[in-house]
């Protein structure tokens, strides 16, 4: 009989394995992981993200994207009566202590709360991230158009980070957000959201104006624009713990994904 403990993951494995994949010291890695699919790991969630960190070293940056799990966006579409009380008590974001997205995964939430981490100011598209470039990569991002010029994933493009899909469903690639806001497409649309946040110590609603990134297209998938990636042999796949991983340079990937969107939705088609 196999003792449990021999299917134990381990930080040594973990740090092997993302070598093994391509991560590399120094590198900018934007990470979407599913904890579930690694497996059991010895120590807990944490050594995930100490893993990464150790694959990293200090002079690398990792980032995630984290969002606000209790962003009052959906205010315009209450009965008055019941947007005046948010309007007057909802708390506002605060990057200190507003709790990550629970659909991004817990690795999310650690990260956010990890020493050092930084976090950007746009509430709906916020960034955490921990590294030599962290600051760098979370400051001044704008609260209109949070995945467009800027941003933290316009950042990633520039400095030619890459993603590492942990485990994670490619329909989860969040950088395909950047692409989408890039791209010259017939069907976007613009939608307008209230929101409050910190101004001086103060809780301020500013309104905020974006694309609509909150309901499929309908045409297309991030998993179709993911795939058709990789079928071109671009990438990298393999196994880190017991979680299917794929590693893309977000260069790259925006580049082809801005194109394969234009070619089947561009303005003039």
């Amino acid at each position: 009989m196999t003792d449990s403990n021999d299917r134990l993951i381990t930080q040594s494995q973990l740090v092997d394995e993302l070598k093994a994949l391509g991560v590399a010291a120094g590198q900018i890695v934007m990470v979407h992981a599913s904890v579930k699919a690694i497996g059991k790991i010895m120590g807990g969630h944490n050594v995930i993200v100490q893993a990464l960190l150790d694959t990293l070293t200090p002079t690398g940056t990792l980032m995630m994207y984290v969002g606000w799990e209790d962003i009052p966006d959906f205010v315009s579409n209450l009965p008055p009566a019941i947007q005046q009380k948010y309007y007057a008590e909802h708390p506002p974001f605060d990057p200190r202590i507003a709790r990550a997205v629970r659909d991004h995964g817990i690795l999310a939430e650690i990260v956010r709360g990890w020493p050092d981490a930084h976090r950007s100011m746009n509430p709906e598209a916020s960034v955490a991230a921990i590294g030599a470039r962290a600051e760098w990569i979370t400051q001044d991002h704008s609260l209109d158009y949070g995945y467009g010029v800027g941003s933290p994933l316009a950042k990633l493009v520039e400095a030619r980070g890459q993603i590492l899909m942990l485990g994670a469903p490619l329909d989860t690639l969040t950088l395909l957000h950047y692409a989408e806001n890039r791209a010259r497409m017939r069907h976007k649309r613009i939608i307008h959201y209230s929101c409050p946040i910190l101004r001086e110590g103060k809780s301020v609603w500013v309104e905020i104006e974006d694309y609509d990134t909150g309901e499929p297209h309908g045409d297309y998938t991030f998993e179709e624009i993911a795939r058709a990636y990789l079928a071109l042999g671009k990438g990298e796949q393999g196994v880190i713990g017991n979680a299917p991983s794929s590693l893309f340079d977000a260069t790259d990937l925006s580049a082809f994904a801005i194109n394969w969107l234009e070619e089947r939705f561009g303005e003039t088609r």
